[in-house]
């Protein structure tokens, strides 16, 4: 007993070791817990304020010897070692429950006290290394639904030394809004965009929503991140924030963004032809489009990716991307375009980029399954997997970032059960092996 008693002395002790290097180098975190709203996403807080306990240390918060349960209806053990006979069993339990699930109405109602916020969700509990403080990561969010999949999200990602931009739909349901600014209201380094945009589908406001939450990044003048990685509120990370660091400081200023030109998945109509807004929709006009300028090459790629900060200062300011961006407007899906024909053109020169063959490079931001191309035992939603609990012995063994898509509500126990790996993995002191990540062919060598 009494070893025992020294052992959870030395974890709660570690623990507040970690947090007080948070404090100390960080003073952009501190913050005054009876200050209920902020006047500008980028105000910063005097860092003589002396926050209350809860705000950064949950009392209730323990470190765990072996895993710890976080859905104990199932055994998410063995789902992911991939018992078949278990997953069956575990989805007649899924069929046979009623899970009860906040509202945004209900989120925002929580948040609207950050002291029961902060505390509810646990986010006094994390696990910060010193490497991690001295690499801090940005995130672009974008949401236009489901408050609760959103927190969810964010509170997996969520460390204090990062920063998120958090980019709602102008035109979702207010309950939403009011949701994501309570959140944003509790966390010092978490903010709302500062232009909304009204996001129609393939759309270029898709993209702009994106940049204006870049934008917002790069005048965040509190926090130094190396990268910027932009997600949708249903990815999920695969990866914990001490495992990012380590690939992220390999590729050393190199971009991680999908890079496609075989023809047959370039969709050449959507930049051959020009489209337009109408009636909330994207229409092809029938006039035929200008190739873009400076001579650069259309290479096809993913909305979202893994950016450097020079690389996202660049694509903002530089002329010749700032041109490539004006050819975007009337593309139809632009932000599948404007990434990838950035970052693979050498007349470009964007910092980052790669100049070999786009489609043999690797890309590892993100894993999805597509219809007719990888095995899915969710369902297939416009082509693409929602993953289901019998995915999650593959997906926690893939070497990309996060991964897409899940949803909440279906399949709950998929999205639980990843967040209780997620989480154990981010307590664990087991060695991450990064000998596939020095190999990849668009990482930048140490000089």
């Amino acid at each position: 007993m009494r070893k025992r008693a020294r052992q959870v002395q030395q974890c709660l002790c570690g623990f507040t070791v970690a947090v007080t290097i948070v404090i100390v180098t960080n003073s952009y975190l501190i913050f005054d817990m009876e200050e209920s709203t902020r006047s500008s996403a980028f105000r910063a807080y005097n860092s003589t304020v002396v926050p209350k306990k809860e705000s950064l240390i949950c009392s209730t918060c323990h470190y765990h010897h072996g895993p710890k349960r976080l859905v104990t209806d199932v055994d998410c053990l063995r789902i992911i070692e991939g018992d078949e006979k278990y997953i069956q069993s575990a989805k007649n339990i899924m069929d046979g429950k009623k899970f009860a699930f906040k509202s945004d109405a209900e989120m925002g109602d929580v948040a609207e006290n950050c002291e029961t916020f902060l505390k509810k969700y646990d986010y006094g509990n994390f696990k910060v290394t010193k490497e991690e403080l001295s690499f801090p990561i940005a995130y672009s969010i974008l949401t236009y639904k489901e408050a609760m999949q959103t927190e969810q999200l964010l509170r997996s990602i969520y460390r204090p030394h990062n920063v998120y931009c958090i980019h709602i739909d102008k035109k979702a349901h207010p309950s939403l809004h009011r949701a994501i600014k309570n959140i944003g209201n509790c966390l010092q380094n978490v903010f709302i965009a500062s232009k909304l945009e009204e996001v129609i589908y393939a759309g270029f406001s898709r993209l702009q929503a994106d940049l204006n939450c870049m934008s917002d990044l790069l005048n965040f003048r509190n926090v130094s991140w190396k990268y910027l990685i932009n997600i949708p509120h249903q990815q999920y990370p695969l990866k914990t924030n001490a495992e990012l660091v380590k690939i992220l400081k390999l590729y050393n200023g190199a971009n991680d963004i999908e890079g496609i030109t075989t023809p047959g998945r370039m969709y050449r109509s959507r930049y051959l032809s020009s489209f337009k807004l109408e009636n909330n929709k994207i229409v092809n006009t029938g006039r035929k489009k200008e190739p873009p300028p400076h001579g650069i090459k259309v290479v096809k790629g993913s909305a979202y990716g893994v950016f450097s900060r020079d690389f996202i200062n660049f694509a903002l300011h530089d002329k010749m991307a700032k041109d490539v961006l004006k050819w975007c407007e009337d593309v139809k899906s632009p932000d599948e375009y404007f990434w990838a024909t950035l970052n693979f053109n050498k007349v470009v020169n964007a910092p980052g980029g790669y100049y070999d063959v786009p489609d043999k490079k690797p890309w590892l931001a993100v894993y999805a399954a597509w219809g007719g191309v990888n095995p899915c035992h969710g369902k297939f939603i416009r082509g693409v997997c929602v993953f289901g609990i019998g995915d999650l012995t593959e997906l926690v063994s893939k070497r990309e970032l996060f991964v897409n898509k899940l949803y909440y509500n279906y399949q709950p126990y998929a999205l639980q059960c990843l967040e209780e790996w997620h989480v154990n993995k981010t307590f664990s002191n087991l060695p991450f092996e990064t000998h596939y990540y020095k190999t990849l062919p668009f990482i930048i060598k140490m000089s």
